[in-house]
Formats: C-alpha cells, sequence, structure tokens
C-alpha cells in the first residue's frame, strides 16, 4: 500500500502513452472561436480527459477546504438524568 499511488500514475502515464501512440489519426478541432488543424486523436483524448480531471478538481475545492460544523451537545442534557 505504500506506493499504490505511484504504481498507480505510472500505469496511468503508460496506458495514455500508448493510447496516444496508436491513434496517431489527424483531425481536426472546431471550437466557438478557433480551429485547431493537425493534432492526433489520442493526443486530444488524453488531453480533453486531462482537462475534465482539472475541472472536476477545481469544482470539488470548495468541499474539500470547507470548514466541518461540529455539532455541540448540552451538557445541561448529559448531566440530567431522566
Amino acid at each position: 500500500m505504500k506506493y499504490f499511488y505511484f504504481i498507480s500514475i505510472i500505469l496511468l502515464i503508460s496506458v495514455f502513452s500508448i493510447f496516444t501512440s496508436l491513434n496517431s489519426d489527424l483531425i481536426e478541432i472546431d471550437l466557438f472561436f478557433l480551429k485547431i488543424e493537425g493534432i492526433s486523436l489520442g493526443f486530444s483524448i488524453v488531453i480533453s480527459i486531462l482537462f475534465g480531471a482539472i475541472i472536476s478538481f477545481i469544482l470539488q475545492l470548495p468541499k474539500l477546504f470547507g470548514r466541518k460544523s461540529k455539532v455541540r451537545a448540552d451538557k445541561k442534557s448529559e448531566n440530567t438524568s431522566s
């Protein structure tokens, strides 16, 4: 379990590199105001996956760094017996 993240990152990078090399067809990306020509299919798919992961991480930042509210118990209700 010590090297789990290291091994998973190495596997992910190797899968991305294999995926990029196998899909070497050149495509044309047409965005709203930008047209990109001569980019490979595998590279565009890998970049879109990484871009989606970055956006997902940015959207989860408030949840990760938000304060956790602590529930305070009433000391009077704990000390008195019913």
